[in-house]
């Protein structure tokens, strides 16, 4: 009995010795009350059944094994996650921005979910000190309620995170907001996404869905400004890191649609948007704001499809974004309408790795209208910019190890932009990532061409708990 009281209370003990890498307010906030209820369960199990056990009763103690297993197993409705991450980059050619780091800053994340018979909350907060920028931020990325309002019908209702279309790292129908600092800084694949407050009703009818997502105030993509990549200025014809870059504020809603259904083993689905364009494309020529950058009017409509085909995976692509507050393309201070294609096939080559290729057509509307008033004429976009893109993701060492290369080519700017990492992952704690965000460009303002200065290493070491 005695033996086993010792063995059973190693184990309670043995809970308690959850790993101690924490830097941050949150996280030990979080270790604290996930301490906080095993040690309840602790207590519980020496004033119950482990003080009726004899040593005559070997029966009696088996069935109070499976009793207490069953107390300390019961799932708890709270889920507690994060990790602690340290990152750092540097640029690897002189650029024009106060720091030569793209990347120094340590983060710490908490996920914390609730599950009941009637909703679910979900909440992910990441603390950040960015040495780039020299601040410390809290970003609550997710925080809503999932709900079902009928059998056929569930809400999510707050700050979350969305996403559809079927590009890979090229986005059509999907207008959400981007976070492109940390794309091209190399931070985790996951914070591309940016979070948006909102509330989506999606409402099913057999294998068809229809999704709707109102957001009340307009949310815009953490873009280039200079802060911590340089950026090409048409006016000054060279890249330029400022240290303010003006942009009017955009109030009002941006609501998306889309209508998916499966027939026969292939992806349909028809998008809706109306809002604004997701980066500052105009300038204000008027009122207090003139001169300043600002989010145009944008609404657009496409689709997609998706369907296996010779071993792998097709799909393609279509939207057609209307700037209408530039319809005919003759103001050169407010972008273009634009018709954006893509083609796109994926096949396992080997075992455990991939191939995936793209193919992006940008037409814009109107061009000649917009060459023949655009004010910078040598930086003026191709009106059919075309991107290829490759990606090769090879696992090994048992999926520990994860190689990923990611090219896009566009042969009409004649630029390149690679994007290789290496991710291994140690055990189930820990994590040590390595990659690199490199640009050629045979001019200076073209879309990855500009990024030239921009070109960094960056590592990553993450502790997940």
């Amino acid at each position: 009995m005695n033996k086993s009281t010792d063995m059973n209370k190693e184990a309670v003990i043995g809970i308690f010795k959850l790993p101690g890498f924490v830097c941050l307010t949150l996280a030990l906030t979080g270790f604290s009350h996930a301490h906080g209820k095993q040690a309840d369960t602790s207590e519980f199990s020496q004033s119950g059944p482990m003080a009726e056990m004899t040593s005559e009763a070997a029966s009696t103690a088996d069935e109070w094994l499976d009793d207490w297993g069953d107390e300390i197993t019961e799932t708890s409705p709270w889920h507690f996650s994060g990790f602690a991450e340290a990152g750092y980059g540097e640029f690897t050619r002189d650029n024009v921005t106060q720091k030569q780091e793209s990347l120094a800053e340590l983060r710490a994340k908490l996920e914390v979910n609730y599950t009941n018979e009637s909703f679910t909350f979900n909440s992910e907060t990441d603390v950040l000190f960015d040495e780039v920028t020299g601040q410390t931020e809290f970003n609550t990325r997710e925080l809503n309620f999932t709900f079902s309002a009928s059998e056929n019908t569930d809400i999510v209702a707050g700050r979350q995170v969305i996403t559809w279309g079927k590009g890979d790292y090229l986005f059509l129908n999907d207008l959400f907001a981007k976070d492109w600092q940390s794309f091209f800084a190399g931070r985790d694949d996951a914070y591309l996404k940016a979070a948006n407050d909102a509330i989506r009703v999606m409402h099913y009818v057999g294998s068809t869905s229809i999704d709707l997502v109102y957001s009340p105030e307009f949310t815009a993509d953490d873009y280039i400004n200079g802060e911590r990549f340089s950026f090409y200025s048409p006016a000054n014809m060279a890249n330029i890191a400022p240290n303010s870059f003006a942009v009017a504020t955009t109030k009002g809603a941006q609501t998306a649609l889309r209508l998916a259904t499966t027939h026969r083993g292939v992806e349909y689905a028809f998008y809706g948007y109306r809002g604004f364009w997701t980066q500052p494309v105009g300038v204000q020529n008027r009122g207090a704001d003139a001169g300043k950058f600002y989010f145009p009017r944008l609404n657009s409509y496409g689709a997609s499809i998706r369907t296996p085909l010779a071993g792998g995976l097709f799909n393609a692509e279509l939207a057609v974004y209307n700037s209408t507050e530039d319809s005919k393309g003759d103001k050169p201070l407010i972008a273009n309408g634009q018709i954006r294609l893509l083609l796109g096939y994926e096949q396992e080559l080997a075992r455990e790795l991939t191939a995936a290729v793209q193919f992006y057509l940008e037409h814009t509307k109107h061009h000649h209208e917009l060459a023949k008033n655009a004010v910078y004429p040598h930086s003026l976009v191709d009106e059919n910019r075309q991107v290829l893109t490759l990606r090769l993701t090879q696992l090994l060492l048992r999926q520990q190890l994860t190689a990923s290369l990611f090219t896009f080519y566009s042969p009409t700017d004649q630029d390149v932009y690679l994007k290789s990492s290496l991710s291994y992952r140690y055990n189930d704690h820990w994590q040590l990532s390595g990659g690199a965000n490199l640009f050629w460009g045979k001019n200076n303002h073209t879309f990855f061409g500009q990024h030239k200065d921009n070109s960094n290493l960056w590592l990553r070491v993450r502790y997940n708990y």
